[in-house]
C-alpha cells in the first residue's frame, strides 16, 4: 500500500529543493531547473493529483519580469530539444561530448548541469 502522506512529503522537499536551486543559480540555470522539475513531474501519477508546478515568479526578488520571461523561453527551447539530443546519443550518432556541444552552441549561455540534464531527459524521453 502506498503511503500517501510519505509520497506527498517526498514531493514537498524535492519541490522544495529545486526552488532553493534555482534561487542560487544564475537566471538561465534556474529558468531551466523549474521547467525541468515542472516537466517532468506532471507526467507521473493520476491526472491531476501531480505536484503543483514551481512558478518562475520565484525569481522575482532576483531578477525582473522581463528576463524571467526570456530566461522562460530560452529554457524552454533547450528542453525541446531534448528528444532529439537523446535519439541522437541512443543511436549514437555523435558521441556525449558532440551532443553537447551542439546543445550549447544552439542554446549558449547554460551551465554544463544543464547540458548534461538536457541529454539524460532526451535518453529517457527517447526510449
Amino acid at each position: 500500500m502506498i503511503d500517501e502522506q510519505h509520497v506527498e512529503q517526498l514531493r514537498t522537499a524535492a519541490r522544495a529543493k529545486v526552488v532553493t536551486e534555482a534561487r542560487n543559480a544564475k537566471l538561465l540555470d534556474a529558468a531551466f531547473a523549474i521547467i525541468s522539475h515542472n516537466s517532468s513531474h506532471q507526467r507521473f501519477g493520476p491526472l491531476g493529483e501531480g505536484p503543483l508546478p514551481i512558478d518562475l515568479r520565484v525569481l522575482r526578488d532576483r531578477f525582473s519580469e522581463v528576463q524571467i520571461e526570456d530566461a522562460r523561453r530560452r529554457a524552454r527551447a533547450l528542453f525541446q530539444d531534448a528528444f532529439q539530443a537523446g535519439e541522437d546519443a541512443l543511436a549514437q550518432r555523435f558521441s556525449h561530448p558532440e551532443i553537447v556541444d551542439k546543445l550549447r552552441q544552439r542554446h549558449p549561455g547554460f551551465s554544463d548541469k544543464c547540458y548534461q540534464d538536457t541529454v539524460r531527459q532526451g535518453c529517457f524521453l527517447a526510449r
